[in-house]
């Protein structure tokens, strides 16, 4: 997923390589000045929250937790309490099938007051898109702080827009090529996913033999990509999804899902 401002008047995009991904903020601000500022401020802001939630970098809380022994615990940043949070709730409402230990020990890790505790060797925990979603929504909290009349976060497959310019949507034509445009975007966040053929084995069973796309607009970036996951496996491994179906509309998330 890419999108594109038809308007550049006043807009000011910066980019950066973070979470695996080419990271873009863009804002419109009053001052150059300012909005310089709130970019710069922005990307360290990133830079933090990277160094807490991904297993790739060393000393991060999940890198941490990864290298436990079964019986060990740590105290670990607020930000990772909450994702956490948020990968145990959905994990309880998808009848466990969005697991961010993906297989190693879904039941065997536990979050207690803000220490989070290994039961058994080998749990290695992986916060992923989830992770992604929230450094996503944390930024957009930022540039609206540092008064952007308007702002995007773009982080790959999440996107985020605050203001009152709707971002038009711009998905990749993986069958024929190029780009086509979705839709429009204001005040919310849009994830999507292509799930090629023979590349969804982690999916839990997905059917492999067609190429699927699937797509979530939500309030939060962290809700519309986890929700991205989990809307391609209640829809294509069940008919009648219903805890994928309440989550939607409890989230007040929609979704769209075709064949690529």
């Amino acid at each position: 997923m890419c999108s594109a401002d038809r308007s550049d008047a006043g807009l000011q995009r910066r980019a950066r390589p973070a979470l695996g991904t080419l990271v873009e903020l863009a804002v419109r601000h009053d001052s150059p000045e300012a909005g310089e500022r709130c970019l710069r401020d922005a990307f360290e802001r990133l830079e933090r929250l990277e160094s807490q939630l991904s297993r790739f970098r060393p000393g991060s809380d999940i890198a941490r937790f990864n290298e436990l022994p079964a019986g060990g615990a740590l105290r670990i940043h607020p930000a990772t309490q909450r994702v956490l949070a948020a990968a145990s709730c959905l994990r309880q409402r998808s009848g466990g099938r969005f697991d961010p230990t993906l297989g190693s020990g879904p039941l065997d890790w536990q979050l207690m007051g803000g220490v989070l505790h290994k039961h058994r060797d080998g749990v290695q925990l992986d916060l992923g898109g989830i992770a992604k979603g929230f450094v996503v929504d944390r930024l957009i909290a930022q540039l609206r702080r540092a008064g952007a009349r308007w702002g995007s976060v773009n982080a790959g497959g999440d996107l985020r827009v605050f203001g009152p310019q709707a971002l038009p949507l711009l998905l990749r034509d993986e069958s024929r090529g190029g780009l086509r445009e979705f839709g429009q975007l204001a005040d919310g966040a849009f994830a999507s996913s292509h799930y090629a053929p023979g590349s969804r084995s982690r999916l839990h069973g997905l059917p492999d033999d067609e190429a699927v796309q699937v797509a979530v607009a939500a309030p939060s970036a962290l809700w519309a990509d986890a929700l991205c996951k989990l809307a391609a496996l209640g829809s294509l491994m069940q008919p009648g999804p219903e805890r994928e179906s309440a989550l939607l509309t409890r989230l007040k998330a929609r979704v769209w899902i075709w064949q690529a």
